[in-house]
């Protein structure tokens, strides 16, 4: 056989042979990938977690890319405390061999704790959970329990000098320059809130700067300056798992929006329909809230007014969904002056997030406002070099925004590798 035509039939031949040695090295792995095979298929679905490092760490359970293919599905929720942590909830639900097997976890991140410790918190109370569904496996003769005893201590009431208060100060800012243009800005402030079961107390005051200089040859230099500062306040009462009660104030100065000082009092009432126990996995809410404002303006506004009194009403119908099927996020809000009710806005905003099935997602989200409570515009024409450089709020009627995704996922159903390089 001539060796060109030889070299030219290996050369077909060689992706068929990798194939076979790929196949039979497969076949050939050492028992302990064939011990792997009775792990529980496990989808982690979390929005925030470190997806590499639970793989890293938690090597007893196989895990797949798709929430339609799981044995055991883990979701993993987020919410705020009142001293600047973090709760997570972590819910397990069993299908398949697993079903009817659930159960729910907490853990809580203190302020003041790194994202590494975080992270190894989340990771060991999620283990603990995996091992009553590994437990009914094959794999139960590996697993082994052990306990950090502390020694004599005992558990005592935490002494709080704070008395659950929490303050921040924060501060920062950024510039960019070119040959043509320089900008910067800078934002700074602080929060002092308190969270009990019954009460929500926050203060926070903020300001911000933006600055831009636009250099023109033989001409003077474009400088714009802008401030936003403000003062936002609340007091909420808990009235029980269905309501809640607040009073909400801010304080508002604001260069874009064309207001020198707004100050707004509002109280506001809510109620939940699902206890709020049951908010990081599902919520309905109905809050109506009426209030006080009174306005200066750095210039005399469209309805010939430079300082001005009002009263007005709201309310908003909110929805917040997450499940193993998706997530729907959606709200509906209408406004109004009580003075004149054709001074009024609507606004609707939704997210969803579906998995029709193995491997296909879908994600819809947009928002719509109808607007017509622009009561701070000013008067006169706004020049073009105005609405360039965003100096001045624009007269509109509506605003409206949308998105959409759809993707399809196949192949293997295994996600247990973690490979960082590069």
């Amino acid at each position: 056989m001539p060796l060109r035509e030889f070299i030219t039939r290996m050369l077909i031949l060689l992706p068929l042979l990798t194939a076979l040695s790929a196949g039979r090295g497969a076949a050939q792995e050492p028992d302990m990938a064939g011990s792997r095979d009775a792990a529980p298929l496990t989808f982690i679905d979390c929005d925030n977690c470190d997806m590499s490092h639970i793989r890293q760490e938690i090597t007893f359970v196989n895990y797949v890319r798709d929430p339609g293919l799981a044995e055991v599905h883990v979701m993993i929720t987020r919410q705020g405390t009142g001293g600047g942590g973090r709760m997570y909830s972590l819910a397990f639900t069993g299908r398949g061999p697993f079903d009817g097997v659930r159960n729910t976890l907490t853990f809580a991140a203190r302020a003041t704790a790194t994202s590494a410790e975080e992270r190894e918190g989340l990771t060991r109370v999620l283990s603990l959970g995996l091992v009553p569904y590994v437990a009914r496996t094959t794999l139960v003769v590996q697993l082994s329990l052990t306990f950090d005893d502390a020694g004599e201590a005992r558990p005592v009431a935490a002494a709080d000098r704070w008395k659950n208060w929490t303050f921040e100060v924060y501060g920062g800012g950024n510039f960019n320059v070119e040959a043509r243009q320089d900008s910067w800005s800078a934002r700074y402030g602080s929060y002092a809130s308190r969270v009990t079961d019954d009460w929500k107390v926050q203060f926070r005051p903020y300001f911000n700067h933006n600055g831009r200089t636009i250099r023109r040859p033989e001409e003077e230099d474009v400088r714009i300056s802008q401030r936003r500062h403000g003062f936002d306040s609340h007091l909420i009462r808990s009235l029980g798992p269905h309501w809640g009660a607040g009073l909400f104030g801010s304080y508002e100065t604001t260069t874009i929006d064309n207001l020198d000082h707004r100050v707004t009092v509002a109280p506001a009432i809510e109620y939940s329909l699902y206890p709020y126990a049951q908010a990081s996995r599902r919520q309905i809410t109905l809050t109506y809230r009426v209030g006080y404002e009174a306005a200066d303006y750095i210039e005399e506004t469209i309805y010939e007014k430079t300082q001005e009194t009002l009263f007005n009403q709201s309310l908003n119908a909110s929805v917040r969904i997450r499940q193993p099927w998706g997530s729907i996020f959606s709200g509906l809000t209408g406004s109004m002056y009580l003075h004149d009710a054709s001074y009024h806005r609507i606004r609707a905003n939704s997210n969803l997030s579906f998995r029709l099935g193995r491997g296909i997602a879908l994600d819809v989200g947009g928002s719509y406002e109808r607007i017509n409570d622009q009561l701070a515009l000013p008067r006169g024409d706004t020049s073009l070099e105005d609405i360039l450089l965003q100096r001045r709020r624009l007269a509109t009627s509506y605003r409206g925004s949308g998105s959409i995704g759809l993707s399809y996922t196949f192949g293997s159903i295994y996600s247990n590798i973690v490979n960082p390089r590069f």
